[in-house]
């Protein structure tokens, strides 16, 4: 349970014959693009790999597999790893259920750039400077001494460019454009990946967003905004857990909220509640006191409560964050 350096961690992969590389339930842009990029730089130093998610993969990021193997609880083994590396996941439970049983605490190396990183494997390279977890992996690839291909920087764009909200969030730096460009070099075309990943939604995910903001509602002088989506509202819409993401943004983008709040009810009953905020605003802090974390300007943690007293609970700490700020 270490922190090491770039150096080390790519002498770690160096070191193995074959790797699974875990991306978080709910997988998204960073998680998929930073798992398949390293993949495909694996494979190309002859080495066995593929993507283990415990949640579906999105249709949009489905560009990323060609040819590597995206495997879910269930799926049979392909081959036997010597070495579980994790990115973009701060925490084991992070995982899924499923998964963190089965590997949690099996973990080879995590690669990561978020400030709450619980350092749940053996040796942790985390970066969170890092706007994206594929700019770690990126830098990866390179002290690796593969050759970048179009296709390993079109995942490594959509992580980048996800993360950062089409290069809009404050996490956003002149090292995130540097390697966008370099991308755009390598024959990267940004433009069909920005009208797939930010200006097309299906029907189904635009009626589950109609039903959560027919229910918005306004907290702390309307300085918060919160939604929540129920699994009725999903089965009513046809919408589902993967298009959700699209929802959590939404809350902060109204006029005068500091914070935005997206709540989705899980199948089990418990809640997943996904935090936005502008600055000064510390949801990362937030999310920790429930047992989640993030980044300041994003964040999630889970509960176990009826829907209203987790509204209240999370509410509650918000308040406190406000008067503090």
């Amino acid at each position: 349970m270490k922190q090491i350096n770039l150096a080390r961690a790519a002498q770690t992969l160096r070191e193995a014959r074959a790797a699974y590389i875990f991306a978080h339930a709910h997988p998204d842009g960073d998680a998929l693009g930073s798992a398949f990029a390293l993949a495909h730089a694996l494979r190309a130093m002859d080495k066995q790999a593929c993507v283990f998610c415990e949640d579906p993969m999105p249709a949009m990021f489905n560009y990323m597999r060609d040819g590597v193997d995206f495997l879910r609880p269930g799926d049979s083994q392909l081959f036997e790893p010597d070495l579980l590396v994790t990115v973009d996941t701060a925490a084991a439970h992070l995982l899924g259920e499923t998964l963190q049983a089965r590997y949690g605490q099996r973990i080879d190396l995590s690669i990561d750039h978020h400030a709450t990183s619980h350092f749940y494997a053996a040796e942790t390279y985390c970066d969170p400077t890092a706007a994206a977890c594929a700019e770690i992996v990126s830098e990866l690839i390179d002290e690796l001494g593969v050759a970048m291909s179009t296709h390993m920087a079109a995942c490594l764009y959509a992580g980048i460019s996800t993360d950062t909200g089409c290069f809009r969030y404050a996490n956003t730096t002149a090292r995130s454009h540097r390697y966008v460009a370099r991308y755009i070099d390598l024959g990267v075309e940004t433009s069909p990946l920005n009208h797939v990943f930010f200006e097309t939604q299906s029907r189904a995910y635009l009626e589950v967003e109609r039903m959560a903001f027919n229910g918005l509602r306004y907290f702390c002088d309307d300085r918060v905004a919160l939604v929540a989506v129920t699994q009725e509202m999903f089965r009513q819409s046809g919408s589902n857990e993967e298009e959700y993401i699209q929802l959590v943004a939404r809350t902060r983008q109204i006029e005068g909220v500091q914070v935005g709040i997206a709540i989705r009810e899980r199948p089990n009953g418990s809640h997943k509640i996904s935090l936005r905020s502008h600055a000064p605003v510390d949801v990362a802090a937030i999310a920790a006191r429930m047992g989640g974390g993030g980044h300041a300007r994003a964040a999630a943690c889970a509960s176990d409560l009826p829907l209203e007293e987790t509204i209240a609970m999370v509410v509650g700490h918000i308040e406190e964050a406000l008067h503090g700020a």
